[in-house]
């Protein structure tokens, strides 16, 4: 069986989280400008990965996902702007054009009460997912949780080449991440 997962930030209070503050074009944007988001650590530790809305990675991590070439994705230059007006440029962030619907409506547990899923166990619908080609489903966005979903050969790929600040869950499992030998 394949495995998903989602990427998250380390849990350490080093690693800073970043929010947007500016798109050079809301539809098709080619520079999106950042700024550090709530309480900036005291030392702050500039990881592969940086968490907000969306996902910020450096160029270790953009090399080995555009290395797969998936479908439906985009990797945006940032520009990072720190509270002392220097700018960092080593982040990209992630985009994700490809929407799948892929909750499995029986075995997951789930409230959508209006237009909005309250998700408590995720169960994915292999049946629609092994019908999907593997490129348009490396990373794309579920639709019922609007997160970015990871398919378990680009996890390993990515955590091969040890980067820094980050972790994948699997998305239907108790929460452990991934292990890579």
């Amino acid at each position: 069986m394949e495995n998903y997962y989602f990427i998250q930030r380390k849990s350490d209070q080093a690693y800073p989280l970043i929010r947007i503050t500016d798109r050079d074009d809301r539809l098709n944007p080619t520079l999106i400008n950042l700024e550090f988001n709530g309480t900036i650590p005291s030392q702050p530790v500039m990881s592969d990965f940086l968490s907000g809305p969306e996902i910020f990675i450096t160029d270790k991590i953009a090399n080995v996902i555009e290395s797969f070439k998936p479908k439906g994705i985009k990797i945006i230059d940032t520009e990072l702007t720190t509270p002392q007006g220097k700018i960092i440029k080593d982040y990209f962030c992630l985009l994700s054009d490809n929407i799948i619907e892929a909750l499995d409506k029986d075995k997951s547990d789930y409230e959508k009460p209006r237009m909005t899923y309250f998700i408590k166990k995720l169960i994915l619908d292999r049946k629609i997912l092994s019908e999907i080609p593997l490129e348009q489903r490396l990373v794309f966005l579920l639709r019922e949780s609007l997160h970015i979903v990871f398919h378990e050969t680009l996890a390993k790929a990515i955590m091969a080449v040890n980067p820094t600040g980050m972790e994948f869950i699997n998305i239907e499992t108790d929460g452990k991440p991934l292990e890579v030998n």
